[in-house]
């Protein structure tokens, strides 16, 4: 079964729109975790847990618009808000596995076991693929509906995994990106990894996403051409 250069093209483009929300979350975070300890009294973190995915949510959400998959304003909304929410969720449920998991060794703890990134990663991405399974694939059954953000997801746990190994590489060219810019923080090997986790998993779930909503184009033409000769 071939596969239209138009769906090619959609994945292709996902994928491009997560490289892009990566690379402005890596020039931006700092200075808004600086603003936000700043004026609100809040811990310079608010760009490391909040900002990252609403980034992505806003910039996969005008994607999907420009190629007619979220047609209506409230369906960009929620899938910005899934993503903000992913974030957090994921970045929550990492530390709560780093820190109670009965399988990390006690005096590693702390260190970022890879378990750890693997459910947070997980965790995440759920929630990203069921948003939009749910809003994208509405010519399924409900019950496709999860088995599809659930096949899917599992590629963000191996994401996070593979995003944080790379932290010393990737991290460290992203992070002389954005310092050569004015906008990148102070050195921190930890930050390296944080940046190279963000560019894999972005670019990564851009790419699950668009397989993700690819399946769904035939549902939808079917549906839009029903529409269309009902109203001739």
């Amino acid at each position: 079964m071939t596969v239209p250069k138009r769906d090619l093209a959609l994945i292709w483009s996902m994928a491009l729109a997560g490289l892009m929300s990566a690379l402005i979350a890596v020039c931006t975070s700092y200075s808004v975790g600086l603003h936000a300890a700043s004026q609100y009294n809040n811990s310079m973190k608010f760009g490391q847990t909040y900002l990252p995915g609403a980034i992505f949510g806003v910039i996969i959400s005008c994607c999907l618009a420009l190629w007619g998959y979220l047609r209506r304003p409230w369906k960009f909304v929620v899938v910005t808000i899934a993503s903000t929410i992913a974030y957090f969720v994921s970045f929550s449920v990492a530390v709560s596995v780093e820190l109670y998991s009965p399988f990390v060794v006690p005096a590693k703890r702390g260190d970022v076991s890879g378990q750890a990134l693997f459910v947070g990663g997980l965790a995440g991405a759920f929630c990203v693929t069921c948003a939009l399974a749910i809003l994208v694939n509405s010519g399924l059954p409900w019950h496709r509906r999860l088995d599809k953000a659930i096949y899917w997801s599992t590629a963000g746990a191996f994401l996070g995994v593979i995003g944080w190994a790379l932290g010393p590489s990737l991290g460290l060219a992203l992070w002389h990106i954005a310092h050569s810019m004015g906008l990148g923080p102070p050195a921190d090997q930890y930050r390296n990894h944080i940046f190279s986790l963000w560019a894999i998993w972005q670019v990564g779930m851009g790419l699950v996403l668009g397989f993700l909503v690819n399946g769904n184009r035939a549902v939808g033409q079917l549906a839009r051409d029903k529409s269309q000769k009902q109203s001739t």
